[in-house]
């Protein structure tokens, strides 16, 4: 019998989960529209500054992610960072969790993950559509993919797009249960500074009010050469200046951010994270499709948030393919 065929959308922390889970028993190909893997576990390079500025570290609260962490910690992948939250006056209040931060970055971690894997950046799929036997999976550039079944990881409006190019036909419930997911946006600030940013060790602050959900110095946390700083907005402030322009933008939150140093000229960079945090969740883990042919929802909506609801997600859809194709994990 030929090894079974499964097609990952999406090369984050679900999608990369899931296939190395799978990889072992079939064969498992991952695209991803970006440049690279990772998704919000995202880092960029302006000059020598290195920034963190999507997902900022790892917290564990089930045993499962603890020992995939655990591993990670133990192949230098990721290091501890510091624990409990740090409030605008450098006060920690401790809760019990330590945040892992990505030894080299965050993106760092899904390289690890891709590591051996078959996966394709650059690959924009147009559509997601069942065939007698199986999936195909249309590519804009005109080429195909034949599937035994698919795993969508993609954020839940994109997932719905790609069925509907398809001619996917949901359920009712399957149709509610996706439309019922919601977003936050999330506008993320990174500017390389002339001089030391003035944030105390460890480089994380989280403040209580104001325009700023979250700010890192990245040189402190241990991933940047020189003076860099990312600064999250909240979702607030993110829906209401999503068509700002970049000036206004940075303004404001360099304004309340009070930083220290002056940002270098020309050396700022903003990314709009349009799909950044759930607000609204689905449940479970991840949703398995009805039909002979398995397609399972999985991702960071779906039964918990942050790095590691997306692992979980990952992993209960790979048990869920596993299960619908016969094979074992």
């Amino acid at each position: 019998m030929s090894r079974r065929r499964v097609v990952v959308l999406g090369a984050g922390m679900a999608g990369l989960t899931a296939a190395r889970r799978l990889a072992e028993s079939c064969d498992v190909a991952v695209l991803d529209k970006g440049r690279g893997v990772g998704g919000r576990l995202a880092t960029r390079r302006l000059g020598d500054a290195t920034f963190d500025h999507g997902a900022q570290f790892l917290t564990t609260h089930t045993p499962e992610f603890a020992d995939a962490v655990a591993q990670l910690v133990e192949r230098g992948v990721v290091v501890p960072w510091f624990r409990g939250r740090i409030g605008p006056d450098g006060t920690t209040d401790p809760d019990g969790h330590v945040r892992y931060r990505g030894a080299q970055s965050m993106n760092a971690i899904a390289k690890h993950l891709a590591g051996g894997l078959d996966v394709r950046t650059a690959s924009l799929v147009a559509s997601v559509g069942r065939t007698d036997s199986g999936w195909l999976v249309s590519m804009a550039d005109g080429s195909a993919l034949e599937a035994d079944a698919v795993l969508m990881t993609a954020p839940v409006p994109q997932t719905l797009a790609l069925l509907a190019a398809g001619g996917v036909e949901l359920t009712t419930a399957e149709s509610d249960a996706l439309h019922a997911v919601q977003y936050d946006p999330c506008i993320a600030l990174m500017v390389v500074l002339d001089g030391p940013s003035g944030l105390a060790a460890p480089g994380a602050v989280d403040p209580d009010y104001g325009p700023i959900d979250w700010m890192a110095d990245n040189q402190l946390k241990g991933v940047s050469e020189v003076s860099a700083v990312t600064i999250h907005a909240t979702a607030e402030f993110s829906r209401d200046h999503w068509d700002a322009s970049d000036d206004e933008i940075s303004s404001v939150l360099l304004t309340a951010a009070a930083l220290d140093a002056a940002v270098v000229p020309g050396a700022r960079s903003i990314q709009k994270w349009r799909y950044a945090r759930p607000s609204v969740e689905h449940p479970e883990r991840c949703l398995v499709l009805d039909g002979l042919t398995p397609l399972v929802c999985a991702g960071d909506a779906f039964g918990g948030a942050k790095v590691e609801g997306a692992a979980l997600s990952g992993m209960a859809a790979a048990v869920a393919l596993a299960e619908a194709l016969g094979l074992e994990l």
